[in-house]
């Protein structure tokens, strides 16, 4: 069955179709209707005050609004006809009738014009509703746990965060311009206060990896986060694939779910930031293995353009000040044939830039000769470069700052003002084994927040440049580094902190 609307009815065609459905009880009020020339597209726009107006009593009102609210006519066959006869005038001289009948009318003409802007503005909303979930679908990421993609080494950074591990606030996404957004960095985890935070595991004795999801710049960011309960806090940390690409950096939303994946833990704002490291700074400082300034050339490379060449005097390379985001393949040429060039990216993120940044030009080595070169920050004062070589008959070889010199391996200062730096140079022996690790011989600071850095030479290239992991390992001595294959040349990496002061023990448990 075809239902009409009620909008296209005439005033006696409503008042008709009222009547057949309602019965005589609504006779009164069906005459005050033809009285004030009430359309069906009036009587579906009618509001509690127009009721009031015609004086409807509160107990004929309801079945009124039920036809009213439903806008069709239920029964067609009762139909009134579609061409009635001629609306009555109102009668003269009655100007009550008169003055009552305009201001329903524009009471109802007014409505009629607010309910069809608002019936465009619903459409409007819908139509945008549905496309922010379309998007909300699209955009969504399932919550992933990516602790165990980590390597052991940024295992250990976000399992024992470093005491210089920041607290941040968590920022609302829904809040922006509210408070600042805080900047991290994968050098190290920042730390969320978990006290308020819901669905967390309880009674855990060591910390708990928890999957997240994330929207932001580039879809290979992902984020690896531990609470543990006993410091009551979620570490949290970006795993960055390539960090010279300047796309992954930039605000992130991190929603952080319990273990089972399904559970809001917090949902937060984070400003992904390059390690300070490779941030191109506004000078350079430029050392020489043994500590000696050179002087030489410096270019920067943005793409296949060169935009910089400038002078190294004593070892000092200022930059331009006014340079575009982006990533940038710095040229360090020094003047002495036995230095060699080099040549490393740096990248500009949100036009900032670091003070300074301190560079170690490479020794020209003859074949099969490797450097270790050992740097830190000046806390603590005295860091020793160590290293064991294993013969195949169990002899055991050991060069640090008491024995400088021993056949194939060198030591070419001892540095006990910080800062570094140390260099051990070796030529591989065939069927040999070594050892290499940093050991703490002053007592001030903590050897992991030392920032301690060694680059590993091979022939006229870097082969490795290894930052030590900067964790809670208070009391630590020993920063072992890695072994190296004699033969082969492979290097293995170890990363592993130990907490006595034998230097025989250490070429005994990693030979």
């Amino acid at each position: 069955m075809r239902l009409e609307s009620l909008s296209s009815l005439s005033c006696d065609q409503l008042c008709k179709y009222l009547h057949s459905s309602l019965g005589d009880e609504y006779s009164n009020i069906l005459n005050k209707f033809k009285k004030n020339q009430v359309t069906g597209d009036d009587f579906v726009l009618f509001q509690q005050k127009d009721y009031e107006t015609l004086s409807v009593p509160w107990k004929l009102q309801k079945k009124l609004k039920e036809i009213q609210d439903s806008g069709v006519i239920q029964n067609p066959g009762q139909t009134p006809n579609p061409n009635p006869s001629p609306n009555p005038r109102p009668v003269p001289g009655n100007t009550s009738n008169t003055s009552t009948t305009t201001k329903v009318r524009e009471s109802l003409e007014t409505q009629r014009d607010i309910k069809q802007i608002n019936n465009k503005i619903d459409i409007i909303n819908n139509s945008l509703s549905q496309l922010v979930e379309q998007m909300k679908v699209t955009n969504s990421k399932p919550p992933t746990n990516n602790f165990t993609n980590l390597s052991p080494t940024a295992q250990q950074k976000i399992l024992n965060p470093s005491p210089q591990s920041k607290r941040i606030p968590i920022i609302d996404p829904s809040c922006v311009g509210a408070n600042p957004i805080p900047k991290i960095t994968s050098e190290m985890p920042s730390l969320y206060d978990a006290t308020l935070l819901p669905n967390l595991p309880k009674g855990r004795d060591k910390p708990v990896p928890l999957p997240s999801a994330c929207d932001g710049p580039s879809d290979d960011v992902v984020f690896s986060q531990v609470y543990d309960e006993s410091k009551n806090s979620i570490a949290i940390i970006p795993n960055v694939p390539d960090p010279y690409d300047i796309s992954s950096y930039g605000q992130y939303v991190v929603t952080i779910f319990d273990e089972s994946g399904q559970r809001e833990v917090l949902k937060s704002l984070v400003n992904v930031n390059p390690p300070e490291n490779i941030v191109l700074p506004k000078k350079f400082i430029i050392r020489t293995p043994l500590g000696k300034s050179i002087d030489g050339t410096v270019e920067l490379m943005y793409g296949s353009r060169k935009v910089f060449t400038g002078s190294v005097t004593q070892g000092k390379a200022d930059l331009p000040q006014n340079l575009l985001d982006g990533t940038y393949e710095v040229i360090i040429k020094p003047n002495k044939s036995n230095l060699l060039p080099l040549k490393f990216k740096m990248i500009i993120h949100d036009s900032e830039r670091t003070n300074s940044s301190d560079q170690m030009i490479n020794r020209l080595n003859n074949p099969d000769e490797m450097d270790f070169i050992l740097v830190w920050n000046e806390s603590p004062k005295d860091l020793d470069s160590h290293i064991w070589c294993i013969h195949p008959n169990g002899s055991i070889d050991h060069v640090y700052f008491f024995e400088m010199n021993i056949d194939q391996m060198s030591l070419d200062h001892d540095a006990k003002k910080g800062f570094g730096p140390e260099t051990i140079r070796f030529k591989r022996l065939n069927g040999c084994k070594y050892v290499y690790a940093v050991h703490k011989y002053s007592e001030d600071g903590e050897l992991a927040q030392s920032g301690a850095k060694v680059r590993i030479n091979y022939r006229e290239s870097t082969l490795f440049e290894r930052c030590i992991p900067n964790t809670q390992q208070n009391g630590a001595r020993f920063w072992v580094v890695c072994t190296i294959d004699g033969t082969s040349g492979d290097i293995a990496f170890k990363d592993h902190f130990e907490f006595h002061n034998s230097n025989k023990y250490i070429p005994l448990k990693y030979k």
